[in-house]
């Protein structure tokens, strides 16, 4: 096509300018694709805390099918994040955040982002030392194999100053959370930050190989004891009358049939009873919970915050 433009006359800029204009209606293409969205936000106090529903739907009222909603302040550190199932996402706050608290629906192929506000009230507040916990990402998004990374934020309260840590679960698996650092001591009310990764399995076939270092302990197992059998013989033909040398070749012939026996009975197990194949991590939509606790040796004060993890 272009070689044809070119013989007809037609200049490399104007070519420049097909192509910019192809790239734009693409981009308009794909916008136009996705459909406008709604999200809104009601709270209900309850035994467990707080529950935040964020009801996400199109300009028509139809319910959003996939996505995620993530509750941010009006500093952008997240509370927690929940997928979308039938238009509906729900988390639960264990504390109520002070000030404006926002809903974020993160869009996807289908539908487009959009956000809401939502003013709280401040009767729930407390002036007891207290501490609160945002993480910046509440998703990821990851191939079995890879890993991602989440900074945790610790802000104390009311001068809260005892020790935190941190753990996780609801995880998969194949997966695992490491914390850096897994404690934190916020002092003269300054914020502290840890990193947690979270990392994913591969899938790996099992290979009928000999234990060891690519079949180097087949060798020995056979050249081992072939050589102390021969060293055996050898020994116990000679007429020299040494009883000592005698004695070192019937030494050296069990031992290599004690050797030879073991190699063979190993070698056999292996065989019959090889190692399971590892399948990695499979592929859907996870909710890890982190929770962040401390123990003052009076009173015992959590928080937690869910992280939404898709793997591909």
């Amino acid at each position: 096509m272009i070689l044809q433009l070119l013989r007809h006359g037609i200049g490399r800029s104007t070519l420049s300018r097909v192509a910019g204009l192809a790239f734009v209606f693409s981009i308009l293409g794909i916008a136009q694709a996705q459909v406008a969205t709604h999200t809104e936000l009601t709270s209900a106090a309850g035994d467990r805390g707080i529950t935040f529903t964020a009801q996400v739907s199109d300009i028509a009222g139809n319910p959003a099918t996939d996505g995620i909603v993530s509750l941010e302040n009006i500093q952008g550190a997240s509370f927690g994040s929940a997928f979308v199932r039938n238009g509906e996402a729900t988390l639960t706050l264990d504390q109520q955040p002070s000030g404006a608290i926002y809903a974020v629906y993160s869009g996807s192929s289908n539908f487009r982002t959009s956000r809401v506000r939502a003013q709280l009230s401040s009767q729930a507040t407390s002036t007891e030392p207290d501490f609160s916990i945002t993480a910046s990402p509440t998703s990821l998004s990851l191939s079995p194999g890879q890993f991602g990374t989440v900074v945790l934020t610790i802000t104390p309260l009311n001068g809260f100053d005892d020790m935190v840590t941190l753990s996780c679960s609801g995880n998969p698996a194949a997966s695992a959370c490491t914390f850096s650092p897994t404690t934190l001591t916020p002092l003269n009310g300054n914020t502290l930050t840890s990193s947690l990764q979270i990392t994913t399995k591969a899938s790996s076939g099992a290979s009928l190989v000999w234990p060891g270092s690519r079949g180097s302990h087949t060798t020995y197992a056979f050249v081992l004891p072939g050589l102390l059998a021969l060293a055996g013989l050898g020994a116990m033909r000679k007429r020299s009358g040494l009883n000592g040398l005698r004695m070192l070749g019937i030494v050296a012939l069990l031992a290599a049939s004690s050797l030879g026996l073991s190699a063979c009975s190993q070698l056999y197990d292996y065989y019959n009873h090889p190692p399971e194949s590892n399948p990695g991590i499979a592929a859907g939509n996870y909710t890890v919970t982190v929770a962040a606790y401390s123990n003052n040796g009076a009173s015992v004060t959590s928080h937690t915050l869910t992280i939404a993890l898709t793997v591909k």
